[in-house]
């Protein structure tokens, strides 16, 4: 299926965190059994911090089988996390390959540098990106029903600062219920105008990659159903349009909140994966973007466009002083509804304190911060907390970020 890109050793990355990292193994599989060596990659999430072998992530760490994810409130709380489990799996199915985990916390920067040195240590002489549903395609406001696309764009920037070529395969397109149809055909047809699009793959469901595709899924699939993944395999197998409902949470520790919209998968697109240029479609993508650490990317996305992100709900950091403060980040898209909105906040604020020191909100949901918190106004958004001059500082650092 996969076998004409002309690489011999490529690095196969997941771009997106959740599944991608399971999807990527049909490229990994299909290549390795005509005879290619490659490894896989997949992205830390900016929401979550990890662990490796006990030490703290770097920008490229190995996985092994110790890894772990945990959330960065003043209470760490460790989480499931399916790359861990993915080595073994491969295992299973007679492929023993390296897998890395590519870590956001340091910023573009110290990551180009990372891979850069990963690709001359390895020997690597392409990079294979791979995405499920098409998020990473999206234009910006264009496609503001997009739900996580923190990891996908950091991902695209990256490599597409890399000495060596790197190639975007897009499959299961639409499946993540993230771009609506009238934007896929909008899509499609700028990379067809642009030669950004090189070639659509058939992918053959009999095909033995395939299978170990299904079986790696199947061993993450407890810990990580994901909507996506299971949709991908339907178009896999069915010739006609699939309507489903996609449900989209939204989660603070372990209450979460749904909503819920009507998704339309369109058969011309089943079974096919395109073949993009990662370099040129970065240029045109104005979610792609340097930046220094994970806030700088979160809180630069949202005023690009109010789309739901990864990071929404948790905890991240800011450093003031040469301190490091836990700040809950409290910027709600605009898909949910003001009732769900009025639940979430009033929830995420009572817990505050004492898992952060201060909180971040868009202007217009001011009114559900405690009347006695101190509160600075900066472009949109609003920091709040107990202390005035946490607060002062905290608005300078965010001054200089955006």
């Amino acid at each position: 299926m996969f076998e004409e890109i002309p690489y011999k050793k490529p690095l196969i990355i997941g771009t997106g965190g959740g599944n991608d990292i399971v999807s990527a193994t049909l490229i990994l599989a299909d290549l390795m059994r005509h005879g290619r060596k490659a490894d896989l990659a997949g992205i830390c999430s900016p929401g979550a911090w990890h662990k490796y072998d006990g030490k703290e992530e770097q920008s490229v760490n190995l996985v092994t089988k110790n890894t772990i994810r945990y959330r960065a409130s003043r209470f760490i709380k460790y989480i499931s996390f399916i790359d861990s489990r993915v080595p073994g799996l491969l295992q299973k199915e007679g492929i023993d390959v390296k897998v890395f985990n590519l870590s956001l916390r340091y910023g573009t920067s110290k990551l180009i540098e990372g891979l850069q040195n990963l690709i001359e240590r390895e020997g690597y002489d392409g990079i294979i990106a791979v995405d499920v549903g098409g998020d990473i395609l999206a234009r910006g406001k264009e496609d503001s029903t997009i739900l996580s696309p923190l990891m996908d764009f950091s991902t695209l920037y990256v490599l597409s600062k890399l000495e060596i070529p790197t190639t975007l395969i897009e499959f299961g397109f639409q499946t993540d219920g993230e771009l609506r149809p009238k934007g896929c055909e909008e899509i499609l047809k700028e990379l067809k105008d642009t030669g950004i699009l090189k070639k659509i793959l058939e992918i053959n469901l009999k095909d033995p990659a395939v299978n170990i595709y299904k079986n790696v899924y199947h061993g993450i699939e407890n810990i990580r159903h994901g909507h996506t993944a299971a949709m991908t395999f339907r178009t896999l197998e069915e010739k006609e349009n699939i309507n489903t409902i996609y449900r989209a949470r939204v989660q603070i520790d372990e209450r979460k909140w749904y909503h819920e919209f009507p998704l339309v998968l369109e058969s011309k697109y089943f079974a096919k994966a395109f073949l993009i240029d990662n370099k040129e479609l970065a240029k045109r993508r104005i979610l792609s973007f340097p930046y220094e650490n994970p806030l700088e990317l979160y809180l630069k996305t949202k005023l690009i466009v109010d789309t739901k992100t990864e990071m929404d709900m948790v905890y991240s950091r800011i450093n003031i002083d040469n301190a490091d403060y836990i700040l809950w980040l409290g910027l709600l898209c605009p898909q949910i509804n003001d009732e769900k909105r009025m639940d979430i906040l009033k929830f995420g604020l009572g817990r505050v304190y004492p898992n952060a020191d201060l909180s971040i909100l868009w202007h217009k949901d001011a009114e559900f911060l405690p009347s006695d918190w101190y509160k600075v106004y900066i472009d949109g958004f609003v920091l709040a907390g107990i202390s005035k001059s946490l607060i002062v500082g905290a608005g300078e650092e965010i001054h200089k970020i955006i």
